[in-house]
This record gives C-alpha cells, sequence and structure tokens, in this order.
C-alpha cells in the first residue's frame, strides 16, 4: 500500500464558494508560502499564489483572482490568465506553464492539503 500523504486542514466546505477563493500561509518544500484555495465548477483547487510570469501573488494588485467572467484564475498585476482546473497559462506570453499544484482532499465537510510537499506554517 502506498504512503498516505498528510493532511492539512484549511476550512468547512461550506466557506470555499463556488467563484471564490481562501488562501493560507504554508511551508512548500520546506519555503513559507501562501496556499491559494479555489472552488471552481464544484470542485476544490490549490495552488501556490505565485504567477509563473513573475514572482507575485495572484491577488497583487486587486482583491480578486477569478477574471470578471469568473471562468479563468487571472493575475491582477499583468493579466495572464490561467485555467482554474489545471493552473494552465493561456496567456501568449507563459502559454502552457503552470501554477504550482497541490494535493487537495475534500471529505466529511473539510477542505484541505493533502500533499507530501506541505506542512502547516512555521510562524
Amino acid at each position: 500500500m502506498p504512503p498516505v500523504p498528510p493532511r492539512l486542514a484549511l476550512c468547512a466546505s461550506a466557506e470555499l464558494l463556488d467563484g471564490r477563493y481562501l488562501k493560507a500561509p504554508i511551508t512548500f518544500e520546506g519555503q513559507r508560502e501562501e496556499c491559494l484555495l479555489i472552488r471552481f465548477a464544484g470542485t476544490a483547487y490549490a495552488y501556490i499564489n505565485r504567477c509563473v510570469h513573475m514572482p507575485r501573488r495572484l491577488d497583487c494588485e486587486q482583491p480578486a483572482v477569478f477574471d470578471a467572467d469568473g471562468r479563468h484564475l487571472r493575475c491582477s498585476m499583468h493579466g495572464i490568465v490561467y485555467t482554474p482546473q489545471t493552473g494552465t497559462s493561456l496567456s501568449a506570453l507563459c502559454e502552457g506553464k503552470q501554477l504550482r499544484a497541490l494535493g487537495v482532499y475534500e471529505e466529511n465537510g473539510e477542505v484541505g492539503l493533502a500533499d507530501f510537499r506541505v506542512g502547516a506554517s512555521q510562524g
């Protein structure tokens, strides 16, 4: 049986509404990072909150990560657009590059991370 990744609970399922996001400080591969937890079309996804174009948070200029139509993730600095389901850039400048995806679980009314690379933030 393969090893089971550790779990880090982030919120109640009811708190993560469709088309919305939550942020949480985490440790990713030993470094302090910010997790971006989103719900799109009923499914929860998580990414490191860092644009592939420049090392800036997607919401660094505006408090939003979805575009005006709610169909894509969008960096508020330069407008790089990503698919919510895979974190793949659709913008010509960074086409095909992907946000760093994190393993997500949702069960028993809880959403969180299930990823060997992730730990709780240390301060």
